[in-house]
């Protein structure tokens, strides 16, 4: 599968991704550990906190950091190549463009698989402690709070929820019971806690809406049947980004059976689909500046084209997938838009030319 060329070619590429990847991870890393020693002296956040807080993230950047370092680190080690005309000798052989671009790609899958996994079942969990010690830090009590709350639709039910402690119990919880599209009643709940299967609810307050009037109750313990168990929460309490495959194909699942839109999660899970593709363009961009018309810059200008490519794309990516949402555009075309026209850059670059 692998022959003699295919190593040699791979161990130049996978040399200089994992240099750029290092890299780039730690000058990243270090900007999150400046900005994150601003909390210090918040609740008990100290410089230790700080330390242990960016190590919990760095998976987490050196993933999102990755296909930027296949393109930087691509156009590296092929440069390095190209300058020695190791490329020149390797095509005098018979190698073909096609030939050498199948070797990188043989080289750099099984990193790929690495990085998927990483981000897959290592960053959700180390994101989650990271930011669940942060948030019981700061302020003395594990809650993850929002700035309007997170709000759920089951049925007839609209459901609000301030805050999230330690992942099984809920502060400030609101219930809305609506039929025919008129309010039957409304319930607050000062908190709440998942025992034996089922969400209990304390210090309830509820007032039912009858034709006679309104009912007040005052209702110490009440068991609420709500659909959502403790996986669900851990979604609500994350950014769409950081949750693994899993966990958003289950909420997209549970949301959509209660009628809610699910673009957003969508897009995350596209988003997530697209990633080996994003980095194979990525290492495709790479190839451009050996083969295509930037072949004849210096090493200097071809790393300040990749990482201008790189940002080319984040921006991109960053316009068109928001967009996506906004005006009802499927989310599979918002996660594949900036993938599939770079793709088609680079694709132009290669046949181009000089």
């Amino acid at each position: 599968m692998y022959g003699i060329l295919d190593r040699y070619v791979g161990k130049n590429i996978i040399m200089s991704v994992l240099l750029v990847a290092v890299c780039m991870t730690l000058f990243a890393g270090l900007i999150t550990f400046i900005d994150a020693l601003r909390y210090i002296g918040r609740g008990s956040i100290d410089f230790l906190f700080v330390v242990k807080y960016v190590m919990h993230k760095i998976p987490g950047i050196c993933v999102t950091f990755f296909p930027v370092s296949i393109l930087i680190g691509g156009v590296v080690g092929l440069g390095m190549m190209a300058r020695n005309s190791e490329i020149i000798i390797l095509q005098s052989i018979g190698l073909s463009k096609l030939n050498i671009g199948v070797s990188c790609v043989k080289s750099i899958i099984p990193l790929i698989i690495v990085i998927l996994c990483i981000g897959e079942f290592v960053t959700p969990r180390l994101e989650k402690i990271a930011e669940e010690n942060f948030d019981k830090a700061s302020m003395n009590v594990g809650v993850s709070l929002t700035t309007n709350g997170t709000w759920i639709k089951e049925g007839n039910n609209y459901i609000g929820i301030l805050g999230i402690v330690n992942g099984n119990m809920l502060m400030g919880v609101v219930r809305y019971e609506v039929d025919d599209n008129k309010l039957k009643s409304y319930s607050h709940a000062r908190i709440g806690k998942y025992e034996n299967d089922q969400w209990v609810m304390y210090d309830v307050n509820k007032v039912t809406l009858t034709d006679a009037g309104t009912v007040h109750e005052n209702i110490a313990k009440q068991v609420w049947q709500i659909g959502i168990n403790l996986k669900r929460i851990e979604v609500l309490s994350e950014v769409s980004e950081n949750l693994s495959v899993f966990q958003l194909y289950d909420y997209i699942n549970y949301i959509e059976h209660n009628g809610v839109d699910s673009s957003r999660y969508r897009l995350a899970l596209y988003n997530k689909f697209m990633s080996p593709m994003v980095m194979l363009v990525m290492l495709l961009l790479a190839l451009s500046t050996i083969f295509g018309p930037l072949r004849s810059m210096n090493m200097g200008a071809r790393i300040l084209s990749g990482i201008s490519l790189g940002f080319g794309y984040y921006v991109l990516n960053q316009i068109v997938a928001p967009f996506s949402i906004v005006y009802g555009v499927p989310p599979i075309v918002g996660a594949s838009f900036a993938t599939v026209i770079f793709a088609g850059f680079a694709v132009y670059l290669l046949n181009r030319k000089s």
